[in-house]
């Protein structure tokens, strides 16, 4: 599995004409360097890393979608999200992140520094 991120085109060393392109397709980039739990991860625009948490609440059999069923089509909807929140890593590394648009790899490695943020560069180059 992997997590997603979530980051302004702007702090990404691209071209303007990428930039634009990337802001029109609104890529969901995704990230195997933290939880890998399908969660999401946001580099924010003063370059601190946050991440989303939650706990997870049991739904009354009488409140799910199908509540009178058993097996598998019983248990739809038997969980949900509370608590949901930002919390900030604390992160000392690199991340790697990638996504593709309109069969065009953007490919990127993030350094951080106690979950600041201290460059990014693209990792792959763009072959003609």
């Amino acid at each position: 599995m992997f997590d997603g991120l979530e980051i302004n085109v702007e702090l990404l060393p691209i071209s303007t004409e990428e930039k634009e392109k990337l802001r029109e397709h609104n890529p969901r980039w995704q990230t195997k360097d933290f939880d890998c739990t399908l969660t999401t991860v946001y580099i924010t625009d003063e370059g601190s890393l946050l991440i989303s948490r939650w706990e997870y609440e049991e739904v009354p059999k009488e409140e799910r979608p199908y509540p009178n069923e058993t097996g598998t089509l019983g248990l739809a909807g038997s969980i949900k999200r509370v608590n949901q929140r930002l919390e900030p890593i604390d992160f000392h590394g690199y991340a790697n992140f990638y996504s593709d648009v309109e069969n065009v790899w953007y490919e990127f490695t993030a350094k951080f520094t106690d979950g600041k943020l201290v460059k990014i560069e693209r990792v792959n180059e763009i072959l003609s």
